[in-house]
Protein backbone atom coordinates (compact mmCIF):
# COMPACT_ATOMS: atom_id res chain seq x y z
CA UNK A 1 0.00 0.00 0.00
CA UNK A 2 2.81 2.45 0.84
CA UNK A 3 4.41 1.83 -2.57
CA UNK A 4 1.14 2.60 -4.36
CA UNK A 5 0.63 5.78 -2.37
CA UNK A 6 4.15 6.97 -3.06
CA UNK A 7 3.43 6.90 -6.79
CA UNK A 8 0.42 9.24 -6.54
CA UNK A 9 1.49 12.63 -7.97
CA UNK A 10 1.69 15.57 -5.59
CA UNK A 11 -1.18 18.00 -6.24
CA UNK A 12 -0.18 21.68 -6.25
CA UNK A 13 -2.89 24.33 -6.20
CA UNK A 14 -2.42 27.56 -8.17
CA UNK A 15 -4.54 30.64 -7.53
CA UNK A 16 -5.13 31.98 -11.03
CA UNK A 17 -4.69 35.60 -12.10
CA UNK A 18 -5.69 37.18 -15.41
CA UNK A 19 -3.02 39.84 -14.97
CA UNK A 20 -0.16 37.57 -13.88
CA UNK A 21 -0.35 35.29 -16.91
CA UNK A 22 3.36 34.42 -17.01
CA UNK A 23 3.37 33.44 -13.34
CA UNK A 24 0.42 31.13 -13.95
CA UNK A 25 1.75 29.53 -17.15
CA UNK A 26 5.31 29.03 -15.93
CA UNK A 27 4.06 27.66 -12.60
CA UNK A 28 1.86 25.17 -14.46
CA UNK A 29 4.87 24.24 -16.60
CA UNK A 30 7.05 23.55 -13.55
CA UNK A 31 4.32 21.51 -11.88
CA UNK A 32 3.80 19.22 -14.87
CA UNK A 33 7.50 19.07 -15.78
CA UNK A 34 8.23 17.67 -12.33
CA UNK A 35 5.51 15.03 -12.42
CA UNK A 36 3.00 16.78 -10.15
CA UNK A 37 -0.69 17.52 -10.71
CA UNK A 38 -2.23 20.98 -11.08
CA UNK A 39 -5.29 22.26 -9.26
CA UNK A 40 -6.63 25.50 -10.78
CA UNK A 41 -8.18 27.72 -8.10
CA UNK A 42 -9.99 30.99 -8.80
CA UNK A 43 -10.75 33.88 -6.44
CA UNK A 44 -14.34 34.31 -5.25
CA UNK A 45 -14.80 37.62 -7.07
CA UNK A 46 -18.19 39.23 -7.62
CA UNK A 47 -20.32 37.11 -9.91
CA UNK A 48 -20.40 39.44 -12.95
CA UNK A 49 -16.63 39.83 -12.79
CA UNK A 50 -16.16 36.07 -12.46
CA UNK A 51 -18.38 35.33 -15.47
CA UNK A 52 -16.37 37.70 -17.65
CA UNK A 53 -13.13 35.95 -16.69
CA UNK A 54 -14.40 32.38 -16.68
CA UNK A 55 -13.56 31.65 -20.33
CA UNK A 56 -10.10 33.16 -19.87
CA UNK A 57 -9.46 30.99 -16.80
CA UNK A 58 -10.67 27.87 -18.63
CA UNK A 59 -8.40 28.56 -21.59
CA UNK A 60 -5.38 28.95 -19.33
CA UNK A 61 -5.99 25.99 -17.07
CA UNK A 62 -7.50 23.39 -19.43
CA UNK A 63 -8.64 21.60 -16.27
CA UNK A 64 -11.59 21.91 -13.89
CA UNK A 65 -11.73 25.21 -12.03
CA UNK A 66 -12.28 25.38 -8.29
CA UNK A 67 -13.41 28.48 -6.42
CA UNK A 68 -11.50 29.32 -3.25
CA UNK A 69 -14.59 28.62 -1.14
CA UNK A 70 -15.05 25.17 -2.75
CA UNK A 71 -11.45 23.94 -2.69
CA UNK A 72 -10.68 20.85 -0.58
CA UNK A 73 -7.45 21.67 1.21
CA UNK A 74 -6.88 18.02 2.10
CA UNK A 75 -6.26 17.30 -1.60
CA UNK A 76 -3.31 19.73 -1.75
CA UNK A 77 0.38 19.33 -1.02
CA UNK A 78 1.16 23.03 -1.54
CA UNK A 79 -0.34 26.27 -2.81
CA UNK A 80 1.03 28.91 -5.19
CA UNK A 81 -0.62 32.35 -5.15
CA UNK A 82 -0.62 34.74 -8.11
CA UNK A 83 -2.43 38.09 -8.27
CA UNK A 84 -2.30 41.26 -10.31
CA UNK A 85 -3.02 44.80 -9.18
CA UNK A 86 -6.71 44.70 -10.16
CA UNK A 87 -7.31 41.44 -8.27
CA UNK A 88 -5.34 42.78 -5.32
CA UNK A 89 -7.56 45.86 -5.12
CA UNK A 90 -10.69 43.72 -5.57
CA UNK A 91 -9.70 41.46 -2.68
CA UNK A 92 -8.53 44.07 -0.18
CA UNK A 93 -8.88 47.76 0.67
CA UNK A 94 -5.16 48.54 0.72
CA UNK A 95 -5.54 51.64 -1.45
CA UNK A 96 -7.93 53.19 1.06
CA UNK A 97 -6.65 51.85 4.38
CA UNK A 98 -2.95 51.04 3.72
CA UNK A 99 -1.58 50.11 7.16
CA UNK A 100 -4.93 48.85 8.49
CA UNK A 101 -6.10 47.12 5.29
CA UNK A 102 -8.33 44.06 5.42
CA UNK A 103 -8.89 41.32 2.84
CA UNK A 104 -11.74 39.21 1.48
CA UNK A 105 -13.10 36.85 4.14
CA UNK A 106 -13.25 33.78 1.89
CA UNK A 107 -9.66 34.21 0.79
CA UNK A 108 -8.41 34.88 4.32
CA UNK A 109 -10.16 31.80 5.71
CA UNK A 110 -8.77 29.64 2.90
CA UNK A 111 -5.17 30.82 3.34
CA UNK A 112 -5.37 30.45 7.13
CA UNK A 113 -6.62 26.87 6.72
CA UNK A 114 -3.81 26.02 4.27
CA UNK A 115 -1.23 27.49 6.64
CA UNK A 116 -2.62 25.76 9.72
CA UNK A 117 -2.44 22.43 7.89
CA UNK A 118 1.31 22.97 7.54
CA UNK A 119 1.33 23.10 3.74
CA UNK A 120 3.98 25.16 1.90
CA UNK A 121 2.63 28.38 0.40
CA UNK A 122 4.29 30.30 -2.42
CA UNK A 123 3.29 33.83 -3.45
CA UNK A 124 4.36 36.27 -6.14
CA UNK A 125 4.18 40.09 -6.04
CA UNK A 126 0.72 41.41 -5.21
CA UNK A 127 -0.26 38.05 -3.69
CA UNK A 128 2.33 38.42 -0.91
CA UNK A 129 0.49 41.11 1.14
CA UNK A 130 -2.69 39.03 0.82
CA UNK A 131 -0.79 36.04 2.19
CA UNK A 132 0.82 37.73 5.19
CA UNK A 133 -2.38 39.58 6.14
CA UNK A 134 -4.30 36.29 6.06
CA UNK A 135 -1.93 34.52 8.46
CA UNK A 136 -1.25 37.50 10.72
CA UNK A 137 -1.45 36.41 14.36
CA UNK A 138 -1.19 32.65 13.73
CA UNK A 139 2.40 32.33 12.48
CA UNK A 140 5.16 30.51 14.37
CA UNK A 141 7.30 33.63 14.07
CA UNK A 142 7.22 36.86 12.09
CA UNK A 143 7.22 35.82 8.40
CA UNK A 144 10.14 36.88 6.20
CA UNK A 145 8.96 37.62 2.66
CA UNK A 146 9.60 39.72 -0.44
CA UNK A 147 7.66 41.57 -3.12
CA UNK A 148 10.87 42.44 -4.97
CA UNK A 149 11.56 46.05 -4.06
CA UNK A 150 8.14 47.71 -4.13
CA UNK A 151 8.19 50.17 -1.19
CA UNK A 152 4.42 50.70 -1.17
CA UNK A 153 3.60 47.01 -0.72
CA UNK A 154 6.45 46.61 1.76
CA UNK A 155 4.58 48.97 4.10
CA UNK A 156 1.52 46.71 3.99
CA UNK A 157 3.70 43.69 4.68
CA UNK A 158 5.44 45.19 7.67
CA UNK A 159 2.18 46.36 9.24
CA UNK A 160 1.01 42.74 8.97
CA UNK A 161 3.76 41.59 11.32
CA UNK A 162 6.10 40.37 8.58
CA UNK A 163 9.57 41.44 7.47
CA UNK A 164 9.91 42.64 3.87
CA UNK A 165 13.24 41.90 2.20
CA UNK A 166 14.25 43.72 -1.00
CA UNK A 167 15.30 41.31 -3.75
CA UNK A 168 16.32 41.31 -7.41
CA UNK A 169 14.28 39.64 -10.19
CA UNK A 170 14.30 35.80 -10.04
CA UNK A 171 15.28 35.78 -6.34
CA UNK A 172 13.02 33.95 -3.89
CA UNK A 173 12.91 34.19 -0.11
CA UNK A 174 12.33 30.94 1.78
CA UNK A 175 10.89 31.15 5.29
CA UNK A 176 11.49 27.61 6.50
CA UNK A 177 9.79 28.05 9.85
CA UNK A 178 6.51 29.26 8.34
CA UNK A 179 6.87 27.21 5.11
CA UNK A 180 6.55 30.27 2.88
CA UNK A 181 8.27 31.01 -0.44
CA UNK A 182 7.88 34.50 -1.90
CA UNK A 183 9.16 36.50 -4.86
CA UNK A 184 8.49 39.68 -6.81
CA UNK A 185 7.41 37.75 -9.92
CA UNK A 186 6.03 39.97 -12.68
CA UNK A 187 5.99 42.90 -10.27
CA UNK A 188 9.79 42.71 -10.16
CA UNK A 189 10.45 42.11 -13.86
CA UNK A 190 8.67 42.56 -17.19
CA UNK A 191 10.94 39.98 -18.88
CA UNK A 192 9.39 36.53 -19.50
CA UNK A 193 12.79 34.85 -19.02
CA UNK A 194 13.08 36.36 -15.55
CA UNK A 195 9.58 35.25 -14.60
CA UNK A 196 10.26 31.74 -15.94
CA UNK A 197 13.42 31.49 -13.81
CA UNK A 198 11.51 32.93 -10.86
CA UNK A 199 8.81 30.25 -11.15
CA UNK A 200 11.43 27.51 -11.40
CA UNK A 201 13.15 28.77 -8.25
CA UNK A 202 9.79 29.06 -6.50
CA UNK A 203 8.80 25.50 -7.39
CA UNK A 204 12.16 24.02 -6.33
CA UNK A 205 11.86 25.74 -2.95
CA UNK A 206 8.28 24.51 -2.47
CA UNK A 207 9.30 20.93 -3.25
CA UNK A 208 12.10 21.18 -0.69
CA UNK A 209 9.57 22.28 1.92
CA UNK A 210 7.20 19.43 0.97
CA UNK A 211 10.01 16.91 1.45
CA UNK A 212 10.80 18.51 4.81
Amino acid sequence: MSEIRSKIPQRIGVLLSCESLWEVVFSFYQIEKNGCMRMAIVFDLVEDDFKKKLLFYKNISRIELMKVSETKIGALKALIMTAGEYEFNSLCNFEQAVESFSIDNNLRSFIKAVYRRGLPIGAFGFAVPLLVRSIQGITKSGPIVTVGNDPRLQVGIETSGAQAVSTRPTEVIIDHENKLVTSGGQLASSRPLDVAADCENMFKAIMELIKG
